[in-house]
């Protein structure tokens, strides 16, 4: 009698796998989400990932839809209300929005290198020599080198404060509006958080609205979080249209 092939295993692993963790959900009979996202958002309810209304991802067109394929997976094994995506972008320097860079021609060669063994999305490589890869921003080939993985780092700042020799530093950026814009039309996305340095006159402002357009009108949300006098303020616009 043959054994099963290594594919028809992992398939059947999966499976069972799946399974039991719809027998779990069922077993300890979580209930059904109780409030709107529009209301969770009200209340302050909003972890990511973790019993959520609204979930919170990058404008990026890769990671809306794996959150969007999540969701799919996650209804097949128990029955919740579908949350809202929510992406975030900025009209200024914003902490949420950085990434580590540094040059690793200039990295001593007897370094330990922790900011590659701390680093949790292994954004950071030291290969030494490059190898092909796919970029997650254009889907196009492109070639990875040693240093920074820049589609990888996320900006947690955990290689930051390890670095014995000080050579790496954070780069803010802002999300492109335009592509934000087109991604939005695709309709894979419900609500946008915009984070902004707080005054609305701002030229950086004025210049995310109108590269925003019409795309607005596609979502059901938008919440400004912006500085105020040093300290954190949320607005909520429910309706767009």
């Amino acid at each position: 009698m043959q054994s099963s092939t290594p594919a028809a295993r992992n398939s059947k692993n999966k499976f069972i796998t799946a399974k039991n963790v719809k027998s779990l959900v069922n077993t300890i009979v979580i209930p059904s989400i109780s409030s709107t996202p529009l209301e969770s958002l009200h209340r302050g309810n909003w972890p990511k990932l973790i019993c959520v209304d609204c979930i919170d991802c990058a404008a990026d067109a890769s990671f809306v839809s794996a959150v969007n394929e999540g969701i799919e997976a996650a209804k097949d094994i128990v029955c919740l209300r579908r949350p809202w995506v929510m992406i975030s972008v900025n009209d200024d320097k914003d902490l949420h929005f950085r990434k580590a860079e540094f040059d690793p021609e200039d990295c001593p060669a007897d370094c330990s290198r922790p900011c590659e063994n701390v680093c949790p999305a292994n954004a950071i490589t030291f290969q030494g020599k490059s190898t092909s890869g796919i970029s997650h921003n254009t889907e196009a080939p492109r070639v990875l080198k040693d240093g920074v993985i820049t589609e990888s780092c996320y900006g947690c700042g955990r290689c930051l404060p390890v670095c014995p020799y000080n050579k790496i530093r954070e780069v803010t950026y802002a999300r492109d509006a335009i592509t934000t814009a087109a991604l939005i039309k695709r309709n894979c996305v419900d609500a946008m958080e915009i984070h902004t340095s707080g005054s609305d006159s701002s030229i950086d402002s004025k210049e995310l609205w109108s590269a925003l357009g019409d795309s607005v009108v596609y979502l059901k949300l938008i919440a400004i979080v912006g500085r105020v006098l040093g300290s954190m303020q949320l607005r909520i616009i429910p309706s767009i249209s």
